[in-house]
């Protein structure tokens, strides 16, 4: 579908907006103190620049109501990217930012018109999860950032006739490319939590409603993000066997062991990124397929992906 031209007029005041927004954030931000000093754990060196999330999600969330009053989902996006700034720049105990997140996250679901049942309870755990993975791999330059860019083209095209999803679609296509050449080619900005928590929120809702609508199912969903999911599932369970304090910030992630072993941020990022895009392609291509083949193809990639990080799981160590 095409964007009416108010919408066609609000994106490009959005990406207008965004723009503007990071560059004085980039020019003026360290100001603020919100930076992100490097550690033993850190795959970057120095301080970095982060909390830029914060000027991508907050406008969308209000360009988003100028455009669609009655999505009031977009409020929640706006309290996610809130969350994560404040633990951005005060680092909020964990168990305080797991109850405000799961809060949203069922907030969410009832407004999508879930009633309170075991499937939402379900919905709520796996909600919460995929937050706190993403935001586990937002931990290198483009890694987030070009999972979501890939999986909003698709959105783009899959969701075409939904007209809220489709805006968001492409504004995460237009904002994520802007907000990239700062992560990646300038490499001194950084999302944060203020980014990664509301644009894994985002991503949730756009599955959710590309399976409202029947467009996608529970299955392909988990297809698009395997390779997300397989690297931060297996981390925690391998930190768990260990005897890890799995709320401490470590380099564990299949991915950060192949930047500690010699690969750049962005070659890392590029393959998953790549990976992800493939798996798009193969969810488009098996969309006629019944539910009992989806769950196959399912189980086919993650267990591909189990292997690959088994082999992987010496490097970088």
């Amino acid at each position: 579908m095409d964007l009416s031209l108010n919408n066609q007029l609000t994106l490009i005041g959005l990406n207008v907006l965004v723009v503007s927004l990071l560059l004085l954030w980039y020019a003026y931000g360290n100001q603020f103190v919100l930076t992100d000093q490097a550690s033993s754990r850190s795959l970057h060196q120095g301080q970095a620049l982060t909390g830029a999330g914060f000027f991508i999600f907050i406008p969308l969330s209000v360009f988003i109501l100028i455009g669609y009053t009655h999505f009031l989902l977009a409020y929640l996006i706006g309290l996610m990217s809130v969350l994560g700034f404040l633990d951005d720049k005060y680092d909020l105990s964990f168990k305080l930012r797991l109850l405000i997140q799961a809060v949203i996250i069922m907030t969410c679901l009832w407004l999508l018109g879930h009633d309170f049942s075991a499937l939402f309870v379900f919905l709520s755990l796996c909600m919460l999860w995929w937050i706190n993975l993403f935001n586990f791999m937002d931990g290198a330059n483009g890694m987030a950032g070009l999972h979501a860019w890939v999986v909003a083209v698709f959105y783009v095209f899959i969701l075409h006739t939904e007209p809220v999803a489709y805006f968001i679609s492409l504004s995460l296509v237009f904002l994520l490319f802007v907000y990239l050449l700062f992560n990646m080619y300038l490499k001194k900005l950084f999302m944060g939590d203020s980014g990664s928590l509301p644009l894994a929120l985002v991503l949730g809702l756009l599955a959710m409603l590309a399976i409202q609508n029947n467009t996608l199912s529970y299955p392909q969903v988990a297809v698009i993000h395997a390779v997300f999911i397989v690297d931060a599932t297996l981390t925690l369970f391998y930190r768990l066997k260990k005897g890890d304090n799995i709320t401490q910030a470590h380099a564990s992630h299949l991915y950060q062991r192949l930047i500690k072993a010699g690969r750049s941020h962005e070659q890392v990022s590029i393959w998953y990124a790549s990976i992800t895009a493939l798996l798009c392609a193969v969810v488009y291509l098996t969309a006629a397929l019944s539910l009992v083949v989806q769950y196959g193809i399912l189980l086919m990639v993650y267990l591909l992906l189990l292997l690959i990080f088994m082999k992987y799981l010496s490097i970088g160590r």
